[in-house]
């Protein structure tokens, strides 16, 4: 019996709606995987880059942590598609072995791709600002701080070459638009302020 739904398993996956199945992830994936690489080999990708966002944090690369290995990130799963499409196109008339053989391959990319984004990422860490480098740096309130250290409110900061908006925290009330230099900051999140003399 079970060497039967073996069979019939291995039928299936050989089969014409199998193969459809695999030609469509073959094309989808390397289209999409192709459009990616493109965007980003003309800076609009912004998938690998990490920055601090709107409420000072790190930003995260794309689906993956910043400098945090996982395995499920947009390009490794459209790696992987890619090539499991591909190596269903080659093997899959070999029934269940072709199936098996091209699950490995696209395992393989995806864990290989991971490794990539997660080693680079790593390289380019040495760069990018890091919270207590905004010590001492002046800026200027683009949302209002209510003061009292306990609700935060948005400054713009210039840091790295670059301008960053950071979540602000100040003793006193401070308005939008004043001038205001960063204390220090908290938790690499939020950052103390006070108006500039």
């Amino acid at each position: 019996m079970i060497e039967s739904i073996l069979s019939e398993v291995g039928n299936f996956l050989a089969g014409a709606r199998a193969m459809t199945a695999y030609w469509v992830l073959a094309i989808a994936g390397t289209l999409f995987f192709g459009i990616i690489c493109l965007l980003s080999l003309f800076g609009l990708g912004g998938i690998d880059h990490a920055d601090f966002d709107a409420d000072g944090s790190v930003l995260d690369h794309a689906d993956t942590g910043y400098l945090d290995f996982k395995l499920f990130s947009l390009r490794s799963i459209l790696a992987f598609l890619t090539v499991f499409g591909w190596g269903g196109v080659i093997w899959g008339s070999r029934g269940i072995s072709g199936f098996l053989l091209a699950l490995a391959c696209g395992f393989v990319t995806m864990l290989i791709t991971a490794s990539i984004l997660y080693f680079t990422m790593r390289l380019q860490s040495s760069g990018n600002v890091r919270p207590e480098d905004f010590a001492g740096r002046s800026g200027t309130v683009y949302l209002s701080i209510p003061g009292g250290v306990t609700e935060a409110g948005k400054v713009v900061v210039s840091c790295g070459g670059a301008t960053h908006e950071l979540s602000a925290v100040a003793e006193e009330p401070i308005p939008t638009g004043t001038p205001i230099v960063v204390v220090k900051s908290i938790d690499g999140q939020h950052f103390l302020v006070k108006k500039a003399q």
